[in-house]
């Protein structure tokens, strides 16, 4: 662009100084409101793992648990019975027939002083099972916050292919835009700018995928959530490092930690401690008794009797038999669950553990692939305007880089949601009570790890094939944001000078105006 240094108009300084400030204030406040975004989302969170139904439905079996050990104290205490009994009717006698009412007041207390450990047997199984429920209600929060940082990962992977997806189809548009002119122009054939279509369509397909996955994936969130959230784009989640620095060695171990495996453990006790409840009553129980009698009209009161109970019938003796065949059945069925669950957990840990060391380098590779395949559609753009490259291998070349982006960024989601799973098969999903909000704080990190994808996309699009030498393509410009337009202009030799009626002498100058990246601290 050539301006007269004496026709420069005098607002375009401060306009672009507004501008440079605008884009300032905007980054500061992007990098405020991230702050903020991570507070609202982790709020969101946790209000959303505290009303789940599922956990809300472990928290209401706590209570029955908690009510049925109230249940068994109660049992072992004395048991106190009060009857009342009255009736009315004639007396016997044919001379002298009369009515008569009679009435009486029955009072016992008893006690029961052994029962062959039934009754320690019975509380010790309630205390397993509540136990039990409180291990299930840190395993529908785990199991819950799993499928939520899953769902979230997800939105956010698909927000990013989005925008891979995006700049890959603007890059092809340009592509088939440029061919299409040659075409017309009579400077190639028809075939180039078919392939050309061809390639475009099939981007676009791409694209449409990833805009209705993302569509399925924020449904799913906001479904866990029970509401949108109200940010423009996630910010990056990521389990701790620290919580998955563990050796081969301790993955046993480890595993150990799931509230799965340690619900179930309890389910084999409280199996066993019914069993030993069932196998105490097919024995009598031996109860100490006091009883109290008194009969109105008449004032008759017989005195206290104290006594021993023992009481054993034929059905009672056949169903606690029965009763325990049924305990020992199920005491085998939860053992074997038990070594089923074990067995698939350490498995499923070892696994997670070895693709967790694997995707860290497939990460690596693809970067480092992407960067290189950037390299090759640079270099073979400037070779197809120079005339020295045919257009269908830049399209190769473009639909590969395309390619090449986006198993990049599926290799980094998948490691994130593999971290999340790795943390739930080891037990670090849990927060505990009434630290939620801090516990997902940790999660979010201002490193952001779609950082460098983005990175290369800008790259991408300041690249773009242009018409000419020094001007960018219009699917280019579009792109860019206002807030990384910056001015530059290069010191150089005078390009020339004209003479005009106005002035005897106005000199020209070059301004090339570039889009960077202005960093927030620089200003």
């Amino acid at each position: 662009m050539l301006l007269p240094v004496s026709r420069v108009p005098r607002w375009l300084p401060p306009a672009l100084l507004a501008l440079a400030m605008f884009g300032a204030e905007r980054a500061l406040a992007q990098s405020v409101d991230g702050a903020e975004d991570r507070e609202v989302v982790a709020r969101r969170m946790a209000d959303a793992l505290i009303n789940a139904p599922e956990v809300l439905t472990a928290r209401a079996e706590l209570r029955t648990a908690e009510a049925n050990v109230d249940s068994a104290e109660y049992a072992a205490y004395p048991r106190v019975e009060l009857g009342v009994s009255g009736s009315n009717g004639e007396s016997p006698s044919r001379n002298n027939p009369a009515s008569s009412v009679d009435s009486r007041l029955n009072a016992s207390l008893k006690y029961t002083v052994w029962d062959f450990g039934r009754t320690s047997a019975k509380k010790q199984a309630v205390a397993f099972a509540r136990q039990s429920a409180l291990m299930r209600l840190d395993q529908s929060k785990e199991q819950f916050l799993r499928q939520l940082f899953v769902a979230y990962l997800q939105v956010s992977r698909y927000e990013l292919l989005v925008e891979v997806g995006q700049d890959s189809r603007a890059a092809l548009e340009e592509l088939e835009r440029l061919e299409s002119r040659r075409v017309r122009l009579g400077g190639a054939g028809i075939t180039d700018a078919r392939v050309a279509a061809s390639r475009l369509a099939l981007s676009m397909n791409k694209a449409l995928q990833f805009e209705q996955s993302l569509q399925d994936a924020r449904l799913k969130l906001d479904a866990l959530l029970g509401e949108p959230l109200p940010v423009q784009s996630l910010p990056p989640m990521q389990v701790p490092k620290a919580w998955l620095a563990l050796a081969q060695a301790d993955l046993a171990r480890e595993s150990d930690r799931s509230a799965t495996l340690r619900a179930q453990r309890l389910n084999v006790d409280q199996a066993r401690a019914d069993l030993e409840a069932e196998e105490s009553a097919r024995y009598p129980a031996v109860d100490l008794t006091f009883i109290k009698r008194y009969e109105y009209p008449g004032g008759f009161s017989e005195k206290a009797r104290v006594g021993l109970q023992v009481s054993m019938g034929s059905s009672a003796a056949l169903e606690a038999s029965a009763r325990v065949e049924r305990s020992i059945s199920r005491l085998e069925t939860e053992e074997q669950k038990l070594a089923t669950l074990v067995r698939e957990l350490r498995q499923k840990t070892l696994s997670g553990w070895q693709r967790q060391l694997l995707s860290g380098q497939r990460v690596t590779l693809l970067s480092s692939a992407a960067g290189e395949s950037g390299a090759v559609v640079d270099a073979r753009r400037k070779l197809n305007q120079a005339g020295r490259e045919t257009t269908l291998a830049l399209l190769d070349a473009q639909v590969e880089a395309n390619n090449t982006l986006i198993d990049w960024v599926q290799a980094i989601y998948d490691m994130r949601v593999g971290e999340v799973e790795l943390a739930g098969d080891t037990g670090r999903l849990l927060p505990e009570e009434g630290q939620e909000l801090p516990w997902l704080m940790t999660l979010f990190t201002s490193e952001d790890y779609r950082s460098d994808v983005r990175h290369r996309l800008t790259a991408a699009r300041v690249s773009a094939p242009a018409q000419k030498q020094g001007r960018l393509a219009p699917a280019t410009l579009a792109g860019l944001p206002s807030f990384r337009i910056g001015l530059s202009v290069l010191p150089g030799p005078v390009l020339g000078s004209v003479a005009t009626a106005s002035a005897s002498n106005v000199t020209f100058f070059r301004i090339d105006v570039k889009p960077f990246e202005v960093p927030a601290g620089s200003w």
